[in-house]
């Protein structure tokens, strides 16, 4: 019995089975493991089951419009969109590779082009599908150190996510986009990430840290930025990790920026923290009441502390009811 090996790729063949055999025949001696379907029926339901598709192959036959739609699908969901698609279109088709572009598509193979050709590109779109899974894989590490870090302490538990909730809905009312929104959500995850190098008996502390021990939690941002900045997969967000303790009118760590040389995000990922901060019980103080919230967010506008347009912005949320109200609690020293 031979022994069982890793398939170079598994690829899901969409068209009719006269255009599908010829390309199926090409792959399975390479080590593909195919896959075929007649239609575009049914498929994006079978990718939303089968996780172990890396590469879609689309081959229309006499209409192409059902294919272009289930490409849009895949590469426009979240659960899908990191499934390589590839169409390979017929000269009858050869008016539709702009539209199969705008739909998504990562690679288009005119015919007739050579077989060693096709599979090369293929190939190609295989890996670089491989090349986004092991960034993923390594956001994915790098968020769960972020989640252990915070699991240091329990007062924080939960921390990093609503941050990323409440920036990503400020963003959402000012009109940014789905890159921003990206970079909101993960850097709410990772802005803390740094805190690793601060000791756990800093971070559990009750009662106000002395200077020297306010020194060295200041240093976090520099760490996590420091951390994440050699991998390109969190560079939109090492803004947010470097300058959320950054201030609008220039009292902020680590590198004192003001004004404009503060940029958006981190803007907005700042009034988030500061809501969280204040709005949670932490080991030196308890959590503020809502309407306390509220008057010290809407001083530090006024300040410069933070971002007065953001501010508002944010606090229109809160008179939707997007966040649930804290119990009261006691006044007590402002948040670090």
């Amino acid at each position: 019995m031979e022994p069982a090996f890793e398939p170079w790729g598994r690829v899901l063949l969409v068209g009719e089975a006269a255009l599908t055999s010829g390309l199926e025949a090409l792959l399975t001696p390479r080590r593909w493991q195919c896959t075929c379907s007649e239609s575009a029926t049914g498929v994006l339901r079978r990718l939303h089951e089968d996780v172990d598709v890396d590469l879609v192959v689309l081959i229309p036959g006499e209409s192409i419009p059902d294919l272009v739609e289930l490409c849009r699908h895949i590469k426009f969901d979240r659960r899908t969109s990191f499934i390589a698609v590839v169409f390979v279109l017929s000269p009858a088709h050869a008016d539709s590779r702009t539209q199969v572009f705008k739909c998504g598509a990562d690679d288009c193979i005119m015919l007739p082009a050579p077989s060693e050709e096709i599979v090369l590109r293929l190939e190609h779109a295989l890996r670089s599908k491989q090349a986004t899974d092991s960034l993923e894989d390594a956001k994915a590490v790098i968020s769960s150190l972020a989640n252990a870090i915070e699991g240091r302490d329990p007062y924080t538990r939960g921390h990093v996510e609503r941050v990323g909730t409440y920036a990503v809905e400020i963003g959402r009312r000012i009109g940014l986009g789905a890159d921003a929104f990206a970079a909101l959500r993960v850097g709410g995850v990772v802005h803390d990430i740094g805190k690793v190098a601060v000791p756990d008996h800093l971070l559990n502390k009750r009662g106000m840290l002395t200077d020297s021990e306010f020194e060295i939690v200041k240093r976090h941002p520099l760490v996590g930025y420091n951390i994440l900045k050699p991998l390109r997969t969190f560079r939109d967000v090492l803004p947010i990790v470097r300058w959320h303790h950054e201030r609008p009118n220039g009292t902020g760590y680590p590198d004192g920026l003001r004004d404009e040389e503060l940029p958006l995000l981190p803007r907005i990922a700042a009034v988030a923290d500061v809501f969280d901060a204040i709005s949670t019980d932490r080991p030196y103080r308890p959590a503020r009441p809502l309407d306390e919230c509220r008057m010290i967010l809407m001083e530090a506008g006024d300040r410069g502390d933070l971002d007065k347009r953001l501010v508002s912005t944010f606090l229109a949320t809160l008179d939707e009811s997007l966040v649930t109200p804290v119990e009261p609690a006691a006044a007590a020293p402002p948040p670090r």
